[in-house]
């Protein structure tokens, strides 16, 4: 893998934090430790437009015979590359009107008189911001696995009041989802790169349809991901890898250990301690349930990552940064905003090897 040298540009770090509320929102959403153990992306809070990486690489096997004085090899070459870390606004942005709890028992929590429908510094307010910072962590969480630039906006047929539940639910998620690439965008699109690109990602095990053979996961899908890493990433200690399994492949795999027949030897390579975390090689194994829900086609599918080698970047130390609730006395109604900025890009070719 190539040395990495970051360079900023168009910072303006403001210098402040957020304020209480929205330094805990932040922290939660934006949980760096949960994002990168449970999916091996590293969460970069410190991008405020975009960042220009330089990476750095030689040949190798430049060393030649010295035969006399003032000879030169010249036989190296650092090769340089650029690539851009970029990242977009998004917001979430919704507004509440109080009687929609008029006939359930949150109707108690809400105020009197002329102030009956502000829920400012209530019980009902404290509900929803829970709710809403559950929600942007999910969509966050969706954005960054299967977000897709190039998805269809189009809006359904005919008039907003004639659309059915799931044309509502289907455009919603489409809108979300097309705000960035995420993971596997950027992954499928770099497994169809050409072989001497540095992007190219290795499509190390191909799936087979129907059901799963016994054990499949264990003698099949790990080692063969595993073997198939690029000399830079083999050579990352695996304690800085991840691998990440669909629900199909991972259950596959605890069935192996629950009913485990092979010799003692191989049985060294997996070990499941007192909290069941799996691990082969060393390397943890991390069940993902959102694969197989969220995807359509290649719905079994997993991948060996370096830790990091995937980043999501936002700009957590911005002041708008925050979420903000208010009530306005024109409408009527209770706003609930959101802001924040996301965008993601890998290293190189060397850091993930997928299958599907």
């Amino acid at each position: 893998m190539p040395i990495e040298i970051r360079l900023k540009e168009e910072v303006n770090y403001t210098g402040k934090e957020p304020g209480s509320i929205g330094e805990a929102i932040v922290k939660q959403v934006f949980n760096n430790d949960n994002v990168e153990a449970s999916l091996g992306i590293r969460v970069r809070e410190d991008v405020v437009v975009r960042e220009k990486t330089i990476l750095l690489a030689m040949k190798r096997y430049i060393t030649r015979k010295r035969e006399g004085c003032g000879e030169k090899t010249n036989s190296g070459r650092i090769i340089a590359r650029e690539k851009w870390l970029e990242v977009v606004n998004a917001q979430i942005w919704d507004q509440i009107c109080a009687e929609d709890f008029g006939d359930t028992i949150a109707a108690l929590a809400r105020k009197k008189g002329y102030d009956v429908n502000n829920l400012e510094d209530t019980e009902i307010e404290d509900l929803l911001k829970t709710m809403y910072i559950q929600i942007w962590e999910n969509d966050f969480q969706m954005m960054i696995q299967f977000g897709d630039t190039t998805i269809d906006k189009t809006p359904p047929a005919g008039d907003k009041s004639t659309w059915t539940e799931a044309q509502k639910d289907d455009y919603s998620k489409r809108l979300t989802l097309s705000i960035i690439d995420g993971f596997w965008t950027l992954a499928l699109k770099g497994v169809g790169l050409e072989d001497d690109d540095p992007d190219k990602i290795k499509r190390a095990v191909v799936v087979p349809g129907g059901a799963l053979p016994a054990n499949y996961t264990r003698d099949i899908f790990l080692p063969g991901l595993y073997e198939a890493q690029p000399r830079g990433m083999a050579k990352t200690p695996n304690s800085e890898k991840l691998y990440v399994l669909s629900t199909s492949l991972y259950n596959n795999l605890a069935a192996s250990l629950r009913n485990y027949t092979t010799t003692g030897e191989k049985a060294l390579n997996y070990f499941v301690d007192g909290t069941g975390t799996i691990s082969f090689e060393g390397i943890t194994i991390s069940r993902n349930d959102d694969i197989e829900e969220e995807v359509e086609t290649f719905k079994r599918r997993g991948y060996l990552t370096v830790k990091g080698g995937f980043e999501v970047g936002t700009d957590t130390h911005q002041v708008s940064q925050v979420m903000a609730a208010w009530f306005d006395r024109n409408t009527d109604l209770n706003n609930i905003q959101i802001r924040y900025k996301i965008g993601m890009q890998y290293a190189d070719g060397d850091v993930t090897v997928v299958g599907y």
